[in-house]
């Protein structure tokens, strides 16, 4: 389903819409505009999103995250959560399940 439109005028610097000319063709300079100003406005949402969630995170709620290496067996162990074996989907054996039998 195609997005609906809306028409939008802008004033900008001569000098900015001489560049603008120059380096995106007149065809494209819509789309162009849109991408930047959505860009724009996600890094903004984004940036007031982390500004309120300042804090939320304590040290003494995860003693369990204290040092390095703790910090580095939590990401370890969700990463090896998160690989699915889909071998038997595919009908294919893995190295350690021949290993096994």
């Amino acid at each position: 389903m195609r997005a609906v439109k809306e028409r939008m005028n802008l004033y900008v610097t001569k000098s900015l819409m001489d560049d603008l000319r120059k380096a995106v063709p007149a065809r494209e300079r819509t789309r162009f505009v849109e991408d930047i100003l959505s860009r724009e406005l996600r890094r903004r949402k984004l940036k007031e999103a982390i500004e309120k969630a300042y804090g939320a995170w304590k040290d003494e709620d995860h003693p369990e995250l204290k040092t390095a290496e703790d910090i580095d067996n939590w990401i370890r162990e969700g990463r090896r959560r998160m690989v699915r074996d889909f071998s038997d989907e595919w009908g294919r054996t893995t190295k350690a399940k021949k290993k096994k039998r």
